[in-house]
């Protein structure tokens, strides 16, 4: 359901899957951002924090691939 929707506003897999990659490398650069000042804990409760979307973003690229390939393997009728 969840998939479907994400998909009817234009977000495919590969939209998907550049959100759960960014979202690693956005968890590293927000972490190592506590080298340059402020509060140290913070940023590396918040780095975590996004840190913890991937799993999620992942999993419905998957899915939303696994759709993908259905219809474009259904006959058009």
């Amino acid at each position: 359901m969840i998939v479907q929707k994400l998909r009817g506003i234009g977000i495919n897999s590969t939209v998907l899957q550049g959100l759960g990659f960014g979202s690693i490398g956005a968890s590293i650069a927000i972490w190592n951002l506590r080298r340059l000042g402020g509060d140290a804990a913070h940023a590396e409760r918040f780095g975590i924090f996004i840190g913890l979307w991937a799993p999620t973003f992942l999993i419905l690229a998957n899915e939303a691939a696994a759709q993908e390939k259905a219809d474009a393997s259904a006959p058009n009728a």
